[in-house]
């Protein structure tokens, strides 16, 4: 019930407090109730001649009614109008649809769903599409794949989400907190979509925030490739926080490692649009000069802000690129801190598949 009367609130808000046909609505009402109660009297006199003097009174009370029946029509006619308005408004929240894609993957996710951060303004009826790993991620082998299975599924669910609409009546916004394989591989299956509205979780307002409200971080810094020998590699992107090269090594033993990293560390900051195109921009340029190095498989391990990661995956292009294997992060687990990853689709195979690793990877 709570749900339904905040949906008409919202309806009503849209359609006459912040729409032009509300002011509209709003207007004529004030004309019609001045109107029926506009009751003016004007005295006046002239003097014609030296003996004659003019004098007469003009009421709209009385025989000068038409100033009140001029209030009347014309905010009849406002009204009218406003209410047009209104039902078009109406017609178009009917055809338009709002879809919010949101992943949630980890145990301590938090509770305002990125459905509510969509701004009141945008038109048409709201869609959550809602994934959520939390109680298979973290289980054993077999519950951790129906995990990546379900988040496999997320190009036919938006697509049943559309339900044949055409694209200029869609609106689509996508986030979430999830492990980061998880986050890289939403963001793969959802490259192919034109524009997507992105949101990342500010932890410090504890809101859902669009990058264009982010801040601006430095460049990556110059990144060396004189480690790169063979058609295998270790690249460790620092975004949020520094990556330990130690436990890299613990994990990926007699692999090379190459390093991109910002200036400073960055933890739970939500990162401008700005920002993110170019650390999009300088990654894909470091994988095609590793790709020109004869590197086939990149083991890919990110320290970044959620929406940095998924847009990240969604550059990733499987038919141009090195096969690339995104990894989870678990500092209990000192012998091996990356015991899992997501292997990204590829031209033959377009879903993610689970890779562990025991005892590391030896080259």
């Amino acid at each position: 019930m709570n749900k339904i009367i905040h949906r008409l609130l919202d309806l009503l808000e849209l359609y006459f407090r912040r729409s032009p046909a509300g002011k509209l609505v709003g207007t004529g009402a004030l004309l019609m109730a001045a109107g029926s109660t506009f009751d003016v009297k004007l005295n006046f006199g002239a003097r014609a001649s030296e003996q004659e003097y003019l004098e007469g009174q003009l009421a709209t009370a009385d025989t000068e009614w038409w100033i009140s029946a001029g209030c009347l029509a014309i905010g009849a006619v406002l009204i009218a109008i406003g209410l047009w308005f209104s039902w078009q408004l109406f017609q178009d929240q009917r055809r338009k649809r709002v879809i919010a894609i949101e992943l949630r993957g980890l145990t301590q996710s938090v509770d305002t769903i990125l459905e509510s951060a969509i701004p009141r303004r945008v038109l048409g009826a709201r869609h959550a599409l809602l994934i959520d790993v939390r109680n298979q991620i973290d289980g054993t082998k077999t519950q951790r794949q129906a995990a990546i299975d379900l988040v496999n599924l997320l190009p036919q669910q938006l697509k049943l989400a559309k339900d044949g609409r055409d694209r200029n009546d869609l609106a689509v916004y996508a986030g979430g907190l999830a492990p980061v394989p998880v986050l890289f591989l939403a963001g793969t299956l959802l490259a192919s979509e034109s524009a997507i509205n992105w949101m990342d979780w500010d932890r410090k307002e504890l809101r859902w925030t669009s990058p264009n409200d982010g801040i601006d971080v430095g460049e990556i810094a110059p990144v060396d490739f004189s480690s790169v020998n063979g058609d295998e590699i270790v690249c460790a992107m620092s975004i949020s926080y520094p990556i330990d090269r130690n436990e890299l090594t613990l994990s990926f033993p007699n692999l090379p490692i190459v390093e991109l990293k910002l200036d400073g560390a960055y933890p739970g900051r939500v990162i401008s649009e700005t920002s993110i195109q170019n650390i999009m921009q300088q990654f894909m340029q470091v994988v095609a000069v590793m790709q020109g190095m004869g590197v086939r498989k990149i083991h890919l391990v990110l320290a970044a802000p959620s929406v940095l990661t998924m847009r990240l995956g969604s550059c990733y292009a499987p038919r141009n690129m090195p096969v690339i294997i995104v990894y989870q992060y678990q500092r209990a687990q000192t012998e091996n801190p990356y015991p899992w990853g997501i292997e990204m689709p590829n031209s033959d195979r377009f879903s993610g598949l689970l890779t562990e690793q025991n005892q590391g990877i030896k080259s």
